[in-house]
C-alpha cells in the first residue's frame, strides 16, 4: 500500500502548480488497466468527480467521494485514507484543494459553479464550534453591554456565525479585520440597531 501513496507536493507539482498557487490544470496519469480515452465529464458533478477520483486514485486509493449539488453549489465529502493528510494543519491543505477544484470547475463553466470541499465532516464540526462559541458571546454582549470579538475564522465559519445570529434579538454581527486576522465581533443591539452582517 505504501508504494502506492504519493507525496502531496510531488502530486500537486505533476498538476502544474506553481509556487504562486497560479494551476495550469494535467490530469494524472492514467491507472494501470485503464481505458486510455473515457468521454468528458459534462455535468459540474462529473468535472468534480473525474478531477478529484483522478487525483485522489494518485494519491491514496483508499479516499472515497461523496458529491451531491444544490443550485450553483458542489458539495464534496471525502471519505477514507490519511484524512489528516488532506486536511493538513488547520484546514490549509483541504483549503488549497477546494481552490484547485474551483480553478478546474471555473475553466469548464467559468464562475457558475462552486465546489465547496469537507474532509469527513471537519468544516462542518469547526463550523458548529464556532456557532457555539457565537452564542456564547451572544449571551456575554447582551449581559453586559459591551461588544465580544470572536478569534480569527475562516469565511465559512463567518458566514455560520452571522446566519446563526442573524435573528438575535439582542445582538448584531460585523466581520473586522484583513486576512488572517479577519474575525466576527458580537454586538449589543442599542434601540433599533442596522445588522452590520457580512459573509466575508
Amino acid at each position: 500500500m505504501e508504494g502506492k501513496k504519493r507525496n502531496l507536493e510531488d502530486l500537486l507539482s505533476g498538476l502544474g502548480i506553481e509556487e504562486d498557487g497560479e494551476a495550469a490544470y494535467q490530469p494524472p496519469p492514467p491507472a494501470e488497466g485503464a481505458r486510455a480515452e473515457e468521454p468528458a465529464p459534462k455535468t459540474p458533478e462529473e468535472v468534480v468527480e473525474h478531477f478529484l477520483v483522478g487525483l485522489l486514485l494518485y494519491l491514496d486509493p483508499a479516499y472515497t467521494l461523496e458529491i451531491r449539488t444544490a443550485d450553483d453549489r458542489v458539495y464534496v465529502e471525502i471519505l477514507g485514507g490519511d484524512l489528516g493528510r488532506l486536511i493538513g494543519k488547520e484546514g490549509k491543505t483541504l483549503k488549497a484543494l477546494e481552490q484547485l477544484i474551483n480553478a478546474v470547475l471555473s475553466r469548464h463553466f467559468g464562475h457558475r459553479y462552486r465546489a465547496v470541499l469537507d474532509a469527513a465532516g471537519y468544516r462542518r464540526r469547526r463550523a458548529d464550534r464556532a456557532v457555539a462559541l457565537a452564542l456564547k458571546a451572544a449571551s456575554q454582549a447582551s449581559q453586559t453591554g459591551e461588544s465580544v470579538p470572536l478569534p480569527p475564522m475562516t469565511p465559512a465559519e463567518r458566514r455560520a456565525v452571522h446566519i446563526a445570529l442573524k435573528d438575535h434579538p439582542e445582538v448584531y454581527t460585523e466581520s473586522q479585520g484583513e486576512g488572517e486576522d479577519r474575525h466576527v465581533v458580537v454586538f449589543p443591539r442599542a434601540g433599533d440597531e442596522t445588522e452590520g452582517e457580512d459573509e466575508g
